[in-house]
């Protein structure tokens, strides 16, 4: 089981949902990318809330600094007791 099946991802706002589902599906991506699906504020929220919920990592791309780049935490567990 992933960590999208535990408690904590099914208490996310759906712009949360759809921002994991496409990086997950699609990923990784940039910022400029998923700037291209949802407006900027929304997207910020929606990453800021996944990367405090561990369900996503942030990262600079290596050939160019200015871009970050957005994977799914892809060693998460489900553990009921941590919800």
């Amino acid at each position: 089981m992933t960590g999208t099946e535990s408690g904590r991802f099914a208490d996310l706002p759906p712009s949360a949902k759809y921002v994991y589902e496409l990086v997950d599906r699609d990923g990784p991506l940039t910022r400029q990318e998923l700037l291209q699906k949802l407006p900027e504020p929304t997207l910020d929220r929606a990453l800021d809330r996944l990367q405090s919920e561990d369900f996503i990592h942030k990262t600079r791309d290596s050939e160019d600094l200015r871009e970050v780049v957005i994977k799914t935490r892809t060693m998460r567990t489900y553990n009921p007791s941590r919800d």
